[in-house]
């Protein structure tokens, strides 16, 4: 097992030195619009709403009032009726003390929306968008099941249909968009194996300390994207995945530039994605 390790480290070191300027692709279709109200499609919602709208992890880039929803003759869901998100914009008023007129006070407001997928009845108001383009026809992969069937953490952590592939230690979970999203079915598997990766620094696994927590772009989370990757890499190559090696050396070759280092800390960084290796295939 670890002339396998070694092996692919040094590939992919070999690559992120020749291939590593490359831009990294993301391997999932994925809506491009920003979160905007869906009578201002041309207008992203900007500053802290944008956040908020974004952190909701909802399907559909657009947004509804209360009032919308009557308008286009739709319904909130039952399930949802309680889920509207706050949002907030600032208003100003004149300054009736100012003898000139032109100074003004900025009162802050707020009011709620809900995602389109909150809402039925709407399905002809909504705008088309990338994610309705045809999806892929996917065929699991053996070899990447069993692993998955045989790891030690459960699969039920994995939840399929978000927007984006993101590990949430604060509960433990993974978020997947759906298989057939994916560009392809190697594309799928490889993402999940960087998630799974992530998702062995819990402390109640291989208790990588600092590796959450601290911030994106600081340091430690760059160290651990890359322990991620190559921990991913190690298992693609395990199933027989070898198409998605190209993205992963752009991908590392992104991080290292960022940590302002060189391709050596692929080095470092291996250790520590062997022990999540192992920890994945409970070995």
């Amino acid at each position: 097992m670890a002339n396998v390790y070694e092996i692919i480290t040094e590939r992919i070191c070999k690559m992120v030195e020749e291939k590593g300027h490359l831009p990294w692709q993301r391997p999932w279709k994925q809506n491009e619009a920003f979160p905007c109200n869906i009578d201002r499609p041309e207008t992203p919602y900007k500053g802290i709403n944008f956040w908020i709208l974004i952190s909701q992890d909802r399907s559909s880039p657009y947004w509804l009032t209360s009032n919308q929803v009557k308008k286009f003759g739709g319904k909130v869901k039952s399930a949802e009726y309680k889920k509207a998100t706050m949002i907030v914009f600032w208003k100003f008023l004149n300054d009736k003390s100012d003898e000139s007129g032109k100074k003004t006070i900025p009162f802050l407001r707020y009011y709620y929306v809900y995602n389109a997928d909150q809402i039925e009845g709407i399905e002809h108001k909504i705008p088309k968008t990338e994610t309705e383009n045809r999806p892929l026809d996917f065929n699991p992969l053996d070899a990447a099941e069993m692993v998955l069937d045989e790891m030690p953490m459960p699969r039920s952590m994995i939840e399929h249909g978000k927007n984006a592939a993101y590990y949430r230690p604060f509960n433990d979970k993974i978020g997947m968009p759906d298989k057939t999203d994916f560009v392809g079915v190697e594309e799928y598997y490889s993402t999940l194996f960087h998630e799974l990766s992530h998702a062995t620094g819990h402390e109640s696994r291989c208790n990588r300390r600092d590796a959450f927590g601290v911030g994106f772009g600081r340091e430690n989370y760059s160290k651990e994207e890359l322990v991620a990757e190559i921990s991913a890499s190690f298992l693609c190559h395990m199933v027989g995945i070898e198409k998605t090696i190209d993205n992963s050396a752009a991908y590392l070759g992104t991080w290292l530039k960022r940590l302002k280092s060189d391709p050596k800390l692929l080095v470092t960084a291996a250790s520590a994605a062997q022990k999540a290796t192992d920890y994945i295939l409970d070995a």
